[in-house]
């Protein structure tokens, strides 16, 4: 007798449905587990792609207390500002980790060390289109070597104005300031530049300050922005009311270094900011900031800050009111360091500063005077007080 004629043939069923139901839970386990992997590499390969091939990015360099800006539209590159002098190798090699081999456009919104020195060595290494510069010319041995390096660059140099237009792939690159060219200031006379993607749209600002954003507003011309890197790096001299609510954005990014002596970013433009519920990065506290759009919706490399803590001197945040700005809300505030000098005066300009002003910070050395004659006393020698800090 066969084997299998022993077996009851109702066993036999039993254990081939048993076989077959483990079969069936084996192939749905398997199918589960397969889904699931490809699904995750789905969504991993989704998130790579849109956060490394996106048609528009913004990059906000993280190069201490300056400011450098990277702009690709479609494969092509603008590059406006540098950082200062420690920031350049970074910035060189920042650049080629990107990708890039040369640029359709290198743009310095003005010739202050903060933004200036680092584009040295960006001059150096990549081929560029065009170079376009504000319209005063510098001075001092750092200005010399940038336009020695600009000239030996072989690009086109232009000085642009506002009103004029550039392309960069499907971007266009609008100049929306200054709009004089006789400021004072050479805060003032920084160029402004608004970058529009499809719907998206952004706006740099350089050092621009109250003078020369009021006459934007006044002249009428549209720069609102969804994208808004705030003037000067976040000092209570820009990024003053009624520009703010003209340019509107839903986004503000600032560059500042981290414990910078400026006391960047300041408590009354965090607080413009934070009123009118605009999201805000800064580099002090984030590092470089990646800005992506596909031309309808923008997104970034990290959330937002969350942190309004506004800048501080030396690690400490000392802020007295100022009477007469009327630069804001009337809450305005300026660093109450304790020097032992009354005033700073500019031989060159002839005017006269609060040792806090932020003017004074950018002052050449050679033109700084610091003195306790009276208010009286310096205006009857022929100094004027400054305009911003109103001495």
């Amino acid at each position: 007798m066969r084997f299998r004629d022993r077996i009851p043939a109702r066993r036999i069923r039993l254990v081939s449905q048993n076989i077959h139901g483990r079969m069936k839970k084996s192939n749905k386990l398997f199918r589960i587990i397969f889904t699931t992997v490809i699904l995750t590499v789905w969504i991993t390969l989704m998130s790579i792609t849109a956060h490394a091939a996106q048609p528009f990015e913004l990059h906000l360099l993280d190069v201490g207390q300056g400011q450098c800006v990277l702009i690709e539209a479609d494969g092509h590159y603008m590059l406006i500002d540098g950082g200062g002098r420690s920031s350049s190798s970074f910035v060189v090699s920042y650049l080629k980790q990107q990708g890039i081999e040369h640029f359709d456009y290198i743009a310095l919104s003005h010739y202050d060390e903060d933004h200036m020195s680092g584009m040295v060595g960006t001059l150096s290494v990549f081929p560029c289109e065009q170079i376009l510069l504000p319209s005063y010319a510098g001075e001092g041995e750092l200005y010399q070597s940038f336009a020695t390096a600009a000239v030996s660059n072989g690009a086109v140099i232009q000085h642009p104005l506002a009103g004029d237009t550039f392309f960069l792939g499907n971007a266009t690159v609008e100049v929306t300031g200054p709009v004089r060219t006789d400021y004072e200031g050479e805060n003032d006379r920084s160029l402004v530049f608004r970058i529009t993607y499809g719907d998206v749209s952004c706006l740099v600002s350089g050092d621009a300050e109250q003078e020369s954003e009021w006459d934007m507003v006044n002249f009428g011309r549209d720069f609102s922005a969804d994208v808004y890197v705030a003037g000067h790096h976040g000092s209570r001299t820009s990024t003053t009311e009624p520009f703010l609510d003209v340019v509107s954005p839903t986004y503000a990014l600032i560059s500042c270094g981290q414990n910078n002596s400026y006391g960047h970013p300041t408590v009354e433009v965090l607080q413009r900011l934070q009123e009118r519920g605009i999201e805000m990065y800064r580099t002090d506290l984030q590092g470089t900031v990646i800005l992506y759009s596909d031309g309808n919706s923008i997104w970034s490399d990290q959330d937002p800050c969350q942190d309004w803590t506004p800048g501080s001197y030396d690690g400490q945040t000392r802020l007295v009111p100022v009477e007469g700005w009327s630069g804001g809300n009337g809450d305005e505030t300026i660093d109450d360091s304790t020097e032992e000098f009354q005033y700073v005066c500019n031989t060159n300009t002839k005017k006269f500063h609060y040792p806090s002003c932020d003017s004074v910070n950018q002052m050449n050395e050679n033109n700084r005077m610091n003195t306790n004659l009276s208010r009286d006393e310096l205006i009857a020698q022929g100094y004027q007080p400054c305009g911003n800090c109103r001495p």
